[in-house]
């Protein structure tokens, strides 16, 4: 395959990528990475949140969804995966967490959305040496999926599922309903702790 590599960051764009914070101080910023077919037989590497990666993938190839089966167009095979998806076990299942606290909360909304992307994305994504190497791979709505690698050595997971299982494990433990401005709503953020010395963080985010 022709193998392509593309920054997605515009100039005009790129003093907001670069003036994203880290979601706990002392904590360093890396922009997240994508390997993914644009048309048949040439791949690109494109740059940024998954939801911003979609969106030049369709600017690219305007048939993008239709060919690749994204998640924004197969509500069915949507179903069927979450279905097995219900069978497969969380890898954060059990994990350490901590909900709250410095982390500014989100609407879960933009959160289960991003949940969904991850899902769709086929690849193993890599996250640089830490400890404290964070990426910003989701947001949605205001709120973000984050993860942070806290090994000494890059760090490569089975599958960008596993990111979306730490930000649906949270949805589960840290989901709150409070009243906002008159209307019952509910509210999220937390970080949850991997085994393997990585973390996955919901919170809220400007975007």
């Amino acid at each position: 395959m022709h193998l392509q590599r593309l920054l997605l960051l515009s100039v005009p764009l790129l003093p907001a990528v670069l003036a994203v914070d880290s979601p706990i101080d002392g904590y360093g910023v890396m922009i997240p990475e994508w390997e993914v077919e644009v048309t048949s037989g040439s791949t690109m590497v494109l740059a940024g949140t998954i939801e911003k990666v979609h969106e030049k993938l369709l600017q690219m190839n305007p048939n993008w969804n239709e060919e690749y089966n994204s998640t924004q167009n197969s509500a069915g095979n949507g179903k069927r995966d979450s279905n097995i998806h219900l069978f497969s076990r969380n890898v954060f299942s059990g994990a350490e967490y901590k909900c709250g606290g410095t982390l500014p909360e989100c609407h879960p909304t933009g959160i289960a959305t991003g949940i969904d992307y991850l899902r769709s994305v086929k690849g193993k994504p890599k996250n640089g040496p830490g400890p404290g190497n964070c990426g910003r791979v989701s947001c949605t709505q205001n709120g973000a999926i984050w993860w942070c690698n806290d090994n000494a050595s890059s760090k490569t997971l089975d599958g960008f599922g596993d990111i979306a299982d730490g930000a649906e494990y949270l949805g589960k433990k840290c989901t709150r309903w409070g009243w906002e401005n008159g209307s019952y709503k509910a509210f999220l953020s937390g970080k949850a702790f991997h085994e393997d010395n990585w973390n996955v963080i919901v919170q809220k985010d400007s975007c």
